[in-house]
């Protein structure tokens, strides 16, 4: 045999194995996913559960990350709002203001020897403009209730799922459910400054009392379509872990001067480089989680798309082209970095000794505050321009967090979770995923294993774009999913008999039970309601002085420099 046909053989040969390989790898691709039986939800009328939502977005709870600064008539109002609202709440279940405004809930269950769950949400806002130029169809604080959604800021983040929880445990209430493990519902007031004052708060009275969970589900995740590449049917995201988060000031200083004779560098032209450096160096992608997370999807993706990622070892620029095509994506798959503000000069024709840029960084899992803080000064920071944390001194604090552990994935309480998910949904899968956002959960991982983050909203594209910005609102029938979804879930979470560790005759019983269970139910009547009590203002809790956060508005100006400094030049990969 000559050598050319051997060659060719040979190269055959290598050709076969890499191709039985690929293919036995794709069909041997995990397949996490399992069928749920539909369930029909408890019937619930969403409009009146909209009016509700309504009601509680005209408290402007607006927070601020100065608690001097906040307005406590509105959280005030919120909580009287809340007794008026649902008065089998007020009555049965114990309640506590936590911080200044926060609430928990504590419904006691019939077995103080399980661990209990929690359900929470967030009483806080962003700011929404109010003017008439704002581009709201309704004011967005004015909680309307038209066209088939209820309309305002918090609508969707976060007080539709707090009206929600409440709306559930009050219908479970009314129909005289109880829980076997105690119920914990915990609604913080400041998640969208960082959750210092209100979750950290109920994290650490709840730390206090040796309480430690067998479940807390927070906002987070939804239901949507397109959200998933290659995948067309309605996919359920849980949040099983969160990005960290990390904010730095780029500072570069010059001699001042006039902008008619400016120097070799500037602090604007400096600070311009380190910029461009920067998002010209992004980090490296890890395709860990969304290969974790696309392993439950597996059934659902095109086989062309299921080869890829099976075999990551030949297809692995392929995938991580896929996921770096859009933001949402590629924010899965890489710590990111965005410029979110920046200052500098004061008029046209002088040249500013100080130019400033705030940085905001989203932590992979893996990566630390410390390594990413010495990335980035090594990638920038020289004799122009510094690197400093935003916030403080120190990279660690109350604005400063490293990204979070991976809840459990394989415990009963998710499995739970994922087959409501689609039996919810027709034809919806489900799986967990990775949060670029901060909520308030993470805090509550000191006290649990089992952290989600979800709520049962199907939104579009539009409805997400909503969330902190114009025309937030959420439909009727969110509305109604939400509580019929928190009715099932918590009769389901609550009535775990164990944490079934292996226990197989156990479980099989509860599944029994649950398929006992199914039952459609109707409220008979509206909520009874009574007049809401003027808001009292009390005089305000302080927290104690190390938990007190004060940041300036304003970045402290640095002494000016007689010399112009050099900068280096942008860095290569």
């Amino acid at each position: 045999m000559d050598p050319l046909t051997l060659l060719l053989l040979l190269i055959g040969l290598i050709l076969a194995v890499i191709i039985i390989i690929v293919l036995v790898r794709t069909f041997q691709y995990p397949i996490q996913t399992s069928e749920s039986e539909p369930i029909a939800l408890t019937e619930i009328d969403g409009e009146e559960v909209a009016k509700h939502i309504g009601l509680a977005i005209q408290m402007k709870t607006i927070n601020h990350v100065d608690p001097e600064k906040v307005d406590p008539v509105p959280f005030q109002g919120l909580q009287n709002l809340i007794s008026m609202l649902y008065p089998e709440v007020e009555e049965y279940l114990e309640r506590e203001v936590i911080g200044n405004y926060s609430l928990l809930y504590t419904w006691k269950g019939s077995d103080p020897n399980l661990d209990p769950i929690a359900l929470t949400a967030h009483m806080d806002v962003v700011p929404a403009r109010e003017d008439p130029d704002s581009g709201w169809t309704y004011p967005p604080f004015s909680g309307t209730v038209a066209d088939g959604y209820v309309w305002g800021r918090g609508a969707i983040d976060c007080k539709g799922t707090m009206i929600g929880i409440l709306e559930a445990v009050n219908f479970l209430l009314k129909v005289g459910f109880q829980p076997k493990r105690t119920v914990y519902l915990a609604f913080g007031e400041d998640e969208e400054v960082s959750g210092v004052r209100g979750a950290a708060q109920i994290v650490k009275t709840l730390k206090e009392r040796d309480v430690r969970l067998s479940f807390l589900l927070d906002e987070g995740g939804v239901i949507s379509q397109g959200s998933v590449p290659g995948i067309d049917s309605p996919v359920g995201l849980v949040g099983v872990a969160e990005k960290g988060h990390l904010s730095l000031v780029l500072r570069s200083e010059t001699a001042p001067g006039h902008a008619s004779a400016p120097g070799e560098v500037t602090s604007i032209g400096a600070l311009a480089l380190a910029i461009a450096t920067l998002e010209n160096n992004p980090f490296p992608q890890d395709l860990d989680f969304v290969e974790f997370m696309m392993s439950f999807l597996a059934d659902e993706l095109p086989f062309t798309q299921k080869m890829q990622l099976a075999n990551r070892w030949l297809f692995g620029k392929a995938v991580a082209k896929r996921f770096a095509a859009t933001p949402i994506t590629n924010a899965n798959t890489r710590t990111t970095i965005a410029p979110t503000v920046i200052k500098g000069g004061h008029t046209e024709n002088v040249l500013p000794a100080v130019a400033e840029a705030m940085i905001n960084l989203r932590l992979m899992p893996g990566d630390t505050l410390v390594d990413v803080y010495k990335h980035v000064n090594e990638l920038v920071g020289d004799d122009v321009v510094q690197v400093l944390p935003a916030h403080e001194e120190s990279l660690y604090g109350d604005h400063s967090w490293d990204p979070t552990e991976v809840s459990d994935v394989e415990s009963p309480q998710f499995n739970i979770l994922l087959d409501l998910i689609k039996a919810t949904i027709p034809g919806a899968v489900a799986a967990p995923y990775l949060m670029s956002g901060a909520t308030d959960a993470r805090h509550y991982m000191q006290i649990s294993d089992r952290v989600y983050r979800f709520s049962p909203f199907v939104l579009k594209s539009e409805d997400t774009d909503a969330i902190h910005g114009i025309n937030e609102r959420l439909s009727f029938e969110n509305a109604a999913r939400m509580v019929g979804f928190m009715i099932e879930l918590i009769e389901r979470m609550s009535s775990i008999p164990t944490d079934f560790y292996g226990d197989e005759e156990e479980e099989e019983d509860f599944e029994d039970e649950e398929a006992e269970r199914r039952a459609i139910r109707k409220m008979d009547e509206p909520l009874p309601t009574r007049p809401m009590r003027k808001p009292e203002v009390e005089e305000q809790q302080i927290l104690p002085e190390e938990d007190e956060v004060f940041i300036d508005d304003e970045f402290e100006p640095l002494p000016e420099d007689d010399e112009p400094l050099i900068t280096k030049p942008l860095k290569e990969e």
